[in-house]
């Protein structure tokens, strides 16, 4: 990616979902003295390197990689590259990630713990990366806990040396989670929501409703909102009036979704069966 001219820090808060603080930011001149911080640390480098001294020793994180920081762990900062360094951060709690090895070990005593600091992995990077925008710029809730919940158990499985334990199957709880969705589908629910109302946890739920009916939840919704908006297109609805009444943020919104899944956007669709 090109690097701004400018240093920028931009912190922002994602609580509505998890206790989690988001930061996307580019450094040249910036040096940071040892501190530390209560959450974990979990940056995702776009550009640039950065350096850092932690646990006695002397670091180098470029393009691609994750620093990974346990909560207290002292560390420093500074630019490893003549051009600056730039990533998008993740400042987890510990309630947030203790809850989520728990769910995915089956271990409520278990102790999520990052081992290595700097780990090369591009995948998951770039996952981190999208992660960060949509927690910054969509209200959808359901779409915003999913990709959380899908990203995160991705680092902790990775990098937390947390082994994921057979999921036994859940059937009436997916349907019933289903069903909710289908009911409400033009309502902004969440997955907690969803979880608590069918009895599972938010990763569960997740995990369960993708195994069962090879989708997540939000992208089983997105799907059966536009099975609906082509109804309702059919019958003469506008894209916008469609929009409105199937919960999509805006028309544009729905011109996404509905070329995403067709390959063709809900006015030129209206044309066609008008021809």
């Amino acid at each position: 990616m090109p690097l701004p001219e400018h240093e920028f820090s931009r912190f922002f808060r994602a609580d509505d979902i998890a206790p989690l603080e988001c930061l996307d930011a580019f450094y040249r001149q910036q040096v940071f003295a040892p501190h530390f911080h209560e959450e974990y640390v979990v940056n995702a480098l776009l550009a640039g390197a950065q350096a850092y001294r932690h646990r006695g020793g002397n670091h180098i994180a470029g393009v691609g990689a994750l620093v990974l920081m346990n909560p207290g762990e002292v560390h420093t900062g500074e630019c490893a590259h003549q051009q600056g360094w730039a990533y998008r951060g993740f400042y987890p709690s510990a309630q947030l990630i203790g809850r989520l090895a728990a769910e995915i070990s089956g271990q409520s005593g278990v102790t999520p713990y990052f081992r290595e600091t700097v780990v090369f992995d591009p995948p998951l990077a770039a996952r981190l990366s999208q992660l960060h925008q949509v927690l910054r710029d969509s209200r959808d809730t359901l779409q915003r806990e999913t990709a959380l919940y899908a990203v995160f158990s991705q680092v902790v499985l990775r990098h937390m040396q947390i082994a994921e334990r057979p999921l036994r199957p859940w059937p009436q709880a997916v349907e019933r989670a289903r069903q909710l969705l289908a009911d409400c589908v033009a309502d902004n629910l969440s997955l907690a929501t969803l979880a608590q109302a069918v009895g599972l946890s938010p990763w569960q739920l997740n995990r369960q409703f993708s195994r069962h009916l090879g989708l997540p939840p939000v992208a089983w919704r997105n799907q059966l909102r536009v099975v609906r908006a082509r109804r309702m297109l059919a019958d003469g609805h506008s894209p916008s009036a469609t929009a409105l009444e199937l919960g999509f943020a805006d028309q544009p919104h729905l011109t996404r979704v509905f070329r995403h899944a067709l390959g063709i956007t809900p006015a030129a669709y209206q044309r066609s069966l008008r021809r």
